[in-house]
């Protein structure tokens, strides 16, 4: 009888540890079943408000003309348009006009030129300026830039990447941005390259005026050898003479006037 007894104490044991057992592993499986409460958490509503772009665009206004402007041309006494006068000339059509050498071209384009913007600068440019002329090795290239204003830009060789001038938009209208530029007109050709100047309005009219001049020297590299009979032979052609040059055709159709936004020129980008 005794070992029976021992044998049912140790039964109800093993019971009572089955039994813990199943209560740990159910406190388990209500914490893994997630909570019904939530933390602490706040919100309140606040005013807002509109962010508004600037712009930035150019616009045409006037198709290119085309001036002889030769400083020994008694009969240039035009303006041309959007330019001050100090360099007259009288109308052409450029593909009737037969240039030679000491003469001297201007092409002459404008166009409506927007920049408003708190942090706004552009750099005007003629987009592939190198790739059009290489017709005439003896023409060398120059340009001026007039606004409004008066003129921006003196005569000053026009660079291989065609930049003209930068622009920054004006203070008036902005409501933290800082003109980033100078008032002064007539900077001049040195710093054409990297001087800002602050437009007076948000669009203004730009007249842009490209130079051509033919070398009045073109003819002398054809003199440098001479044939037996005394003539010059030409430096160009089978033929005799001081020819360089000629007959050559100096295509300026399809120029592009260009406007980007840029970022890393002028007193507020350093």
């Amino acid at each position: 009888m005794d070992n029976n007894g021992a044998t049912v104490v140790v039964t109800e044991e093993r019971k009572r540890r089955r039994g813990l057992v199943w209560v740990g592993l159910g406190a388990v499986a209500l914490l893994a079943g997630g909570s019904t409460f939530a933390l602490w958490s706040a919100n309140d509503s606040f005013a807002g408000g509109d962010i508004t772009a600037g712009d930035l665009n150019l616009v045409s206004t006037n198709d290119t003309t085309f001036w002889d402007v030769s400083s020994d041309r008694t009969d240039a006494t035009e303006t041309i348009p959007g330019t001050d006068g100090s360099q007259l000339g009288h109308t052409i059509v450029n593909d009737t006009w037969r240039a030679v050498p000491g003469d001297k071209v201007a092409a002459a384009f404008s166009a409506d030129v927007t920049l408003e913007g708190d942090n706004l600068v552009g750099k005007l440019s003629i987009a592939g300026f190198n790739d059009i002329i290489e017709g005439n090795a003896s023409l060398d290239w120059t340009y001026e830039v007039y606004s409004e204003e008066g003129l921006l830009v003196t005569e000053t060789a026009m660079p291989a990447d065609g930049t003209l001038l930068y622009l920054s938009a004006p203070a008036a209208g902005q409501e933290a941005g800082l003109e980033d530029g100078i008032d002064k007109p007539q900077e001049g050709a040195a710093a054409a390259a990297t001087a800002v100047y602050n437009m007076a309005a948000v669009t203004e009219d730009v007249t842009v005026v490209v130079y051509g001049t033919f070398d009045v020297t073109a003819g002398d590299a054809g003199q440098a050898t001479t044939n037996a009979d005394g003539t010059y032979s030409d430096q160009t052609t089978a033929e005799t003479g001081t020819r360089q040059d000629a007959l050559t055709v100096e295509t300026l159709a399809g120029m592009q006037l260009q406007l980007d936004q840029v970022r890393d020129t002028g007193a507020i980008f350093g």
